[in-house]
């Protein structure tokens, strides 16, 4: 309580939480365990392998060769042969600040709350890029084509072009993308919710106490994460959806496929005490 008078007292709240986690060993003869619903990967899954962690996603990435992406003959990128780590759903820290002003019969409370780290792959976004409808794909439309820097197999550069077309509908095959490609840090920063009331000071006999409250939850997002992949000409993009939208329950999480808004709600509240 930084503050303490007669008619004004300001509550500060702070909360802190840090996960870390480490998968020590696995039954022998299953060292690995998908918490998807078969290993056929839809874009990315959670996978449990031993000296990883829980929450690990897999999926495909753009082939590196000595650190440089690897082109095919046609100039397109090249996916790893099989699937990898491409992050963990799990937040590193979540953080919550909260604060609460009274004067006299008013009080004005406002919650900010973050996750930190973390990564969410987005089906969605996969979709949009390999039907061309998301602004992202327009790039290099107008110039015809793009050469991608990067090596052959034979360790020459590319300089083989590719249309914008061509480039998206390699790295986002509908169902089945690269997570790479479509998987974001999912750090966030939001005002999760903002109130002002009023405690009114003359009540009926059998009342001890009412108040009258207007409530806004998930108000709005001070900061949110970028693509995990810088691709080389186009750069990365801002995740514009809700990372905690994600699809599945239980276990199977960090995937955002065709979920629907989170909402904003603005709204009165009475509360009554006897």
């Amino acid at each position: 309580r930084p503050v303490q008078r007669k008619d004004f007292n300001w509550d500060m709240t702070l909360n802190y939480a840090l996960n870390k986690n480490k998968i020590l060993y696995l039954f022998p003869d299953a060292p690995k365990f998908y918490l998807g619903s078969s290993q056929n990967v839809r874009t990315s899954t959670p996978v449990i392998v031993a000296g990883g962690s829980f929450g690990d996603l897999y999926g495909k990435k753009w082939q590196r060769v000595n650190g440089e992406f690897l082109i095919d003959a046609n100039g397109a990128p090249v996916a790893t042969a099989a699937i990898e780590n491409v992050g963990n759903y799990n937040p590193k820290y979540t953080a919550g600040f909260g604060n609460n002003f009274t004067y006299k019969h008013w009080s004005l409370g406002f919650l900010i709350d973050g996750k930190f780290k973390g990564v969410v792959t987005s089906g969605s976004a996969a979709q949009f890029a390999y039907g061309g409808t998301s602004a992202i794909t327009t790039k290099f439309r107008e110039a015809g084509s793009l050469v991608l820097p990067g090596v052959l197999a034979d360790n020459s550069k590319n300089t083989t072009a590719i249309s914008a077309e061509k480039f998206w509908q390699t790295v986002a095959q509908g169902d089945y993308s690269w997570a790479e490609f479509f998987t974001y840090d999912a750090t966030n920063i939001r005002v999760r919710e903002v109130s002002l009331g009023y405690d009114f000071p003359h009540v009926p006999s059998f009342l001890k106490m009412a108040r009258l409250s207007l409530v806004a939850r998930n108000l709005l997002f001070l900061y949110r994460g970028s693509s995990i992949l810088d691709i080389p000409g186009i750069g990365k993009r801002k995740m514009d959806f809700d990372p905690e939208a994600t699809f599945g329950n239980s276990n199977f999480q960090g995937i955002e496929y065709y979920n629907l808004p989170t909402t904003r709600s603005i709204g009165l509240n009475l509360k009554l005490s006897f």
